[in-house]
């Protein structure tokens, strides 16, 4: 109970933000300054504000029906979602910078999942894990510790933008501050957690974050925003929500036939890519904390992960949302205590309740969402004992990939980075022959990948 309910805290955010994400594939939703227009109409049909209540709905919808399949036929504490780096895919470069519609471009999201699906059916997955190196398994692990750490700075105001280094510690001096305020509350909360685990508290994180919920209060970080959630019928969902594929194929997206085919498989491609590892980071990280195997082996339970994940995108595309994958914040799950997938249900059962408490569930601050992932990710780091840093060849590959996920905010580019200079450093160092088929054709795509697709 403790590690379902924990776990959705974590995750609700994103639920609010995929969607905003994707209101910017609109851009006649926004005036100069970037704010919504809500009367405005878009291209569909629809005003900006019944599409927006529309997909975060479909958030909650489609993140609700892809956890419980995923914890009926797996059994395993996980929970799914539309994913946030995906719909930033989406909205910024397959359809402002390419020039896709989003009705086009669910429809390539849809034959991605089916491509996923077709993958896991052959069991090409088991390929694909058996071609990442021990030593990236174990970065890929850390990596996503210093990812989701990274981020729970990000959302705490711990860490903001700055010009120069590009990011820097917020200032503590002027308490009257918002930001600061977040942040003291965010470390207090992790300091909280950390002392409850040493003294083998039950539920620590769990209890952590509804402390600084309550702290939250007092010090102005929680309110309850003018949000009202008007559902809209069936037939305007159906009209909001069509994938086009003959639009996806048409000439006018492409240089001629030859330059559509080409360009819709790059498409298909890297979101069956970014899919495939995005579940498969988060599978190699939770399967070491709930020490399935040391070697993150995927097991029959695992195959039905990235299972479910292609069928959750395809029904997702369907419905009218991005690429639905599992969340890495589902380590918090696991880091709970969370063993079964009666953590998922529970999780399952709040994301369906969101449709109806919006308000509440936005107005969870931040603070206490970052003490979740603050804490995960420094309990995800002890694995880093495993690399061999006196080899530079276990070394290399191993740091891109834990350094590039949180500095590129992608789990599939640290991946990616950790295979190319494992690749490369073999073939360099004349032990090409040791390179295993699959980890060197694994390293191609992805250098075809940067190369055709930014």
């Amino acid at each position: 109970m403790f590690s379902g309910v924990t776990a959705y805290f974590t995750m609700v955010y994103i639920l609010f933000l995929v969607p905003n994400t994707i209101m910017s594939s609109f851009p006649e939703a926004f005036d100069r300054s970037g704010e919504l227009i809500k009367t405005a109409v878009l291209s569909n049909g629809l005003t900006a504000q019944e599409m927006l209540v529309s997909l975060t709905i479909l958030s909650c919808l489609t993140a609700a029906i892809g956890t419980v399949i995923l914890a009926l036929s797996s059994n395993l504490p996980f929970a799914q979602g539309p994913s946030l780096s995906i719909s930033t895919f989406v909205t910024y470069t397959i359809c402002l910078r390419m020039g896709y519609s989003y009705n086009e471009a669910l429809a390539a999201i849809f034959l991605s999942g089916a491509a996923f699906f077709v993958i896991t059916t052959l069991g090409f997955e088991k390929k694909i894990q058996d071609a990442i190196p021990s030593n990236i398994k174990f970065a890929v692990t850390a990596g996503i510790g210093l990812f989701i750490a990274f981020m729970g700075m990000q959302k705490a105001h711990l860490v903001e933008g700055n010009n120069i280094n590009l990011v820097q510690m917020i200032s503590l001096s002027d308490m009257s501050s918002y930001n600061a305020r977040s942040a003291v509350l965010c470390i207090f909360g992790v300091i909280l957690i950390a002392v409850m685990l040493v003294k083998h508290v039950h539920g620590a994180i769990f209890w952590g974050k509804i402390v600084c919920i309550v702290f939250a209060v007092p010090l102005g970080l929680m309110h309850l925003k003018d949000f009202t959630m008007d559902i809209p019928d069936a037939s305007l969902i159906y009209e909001a929500f069509r994938m086009d594929f003959a639009g996806l194929f048409s000439v006018s997206n492409g240089f001629g036939a030859f330059g559509v085919i080409i360009s819709v498989i790059v498409l298909i491609s890297t979101l069956c890519i970014m899919d495939v590892f995005e579940t498969l980071g988060t599978i190699i990280a939770t399967d070491y904390i709930i020490t399935l195997s040391k070697e993150g082996d995927i097991n029959e339970r695992f195959h039905k992960v990235l299972k479910v994940d292609s069928i959750s995108t395809v029904i997702g595309s369907a419905l009218g949302i991005t690429n639905v994958s599992t969340y890495v914040e589902s380590t918090a799950m696991a880091l709970e205590g969370g063993r079964t997938g009666l953590s998922g249900i529970v999780t399952a059962a709040l994301f369906l309740l969101t449709i109806f408490i919006a308000p509440f569930a936005s107005a969870i601050p931040s603070a206490a969402t970052a003490t979740t992932l603050i804490m995960s990710g420094i309990l995800m780091m002890n694995v880093i004992k495993y690399i061999n840093f006196d080899d530079v060849e276990q070394a290399l590959p191993a740091f891109l990939t834990m350094a590039m996920m949180p500095l590129t905010y992608s789990l599939v580019t640290g991946i990616s980075f950790g295979l190319i200079s494992y690749t490369a450093m073999m073939i360099f160092t004349g032990k090409g022959r040791q390179i295993k088929p699959g980890t060197f054709l694994l390293a191609v795509i992805f250098i075809i990948q940067f190369l055709m697709v930014q």
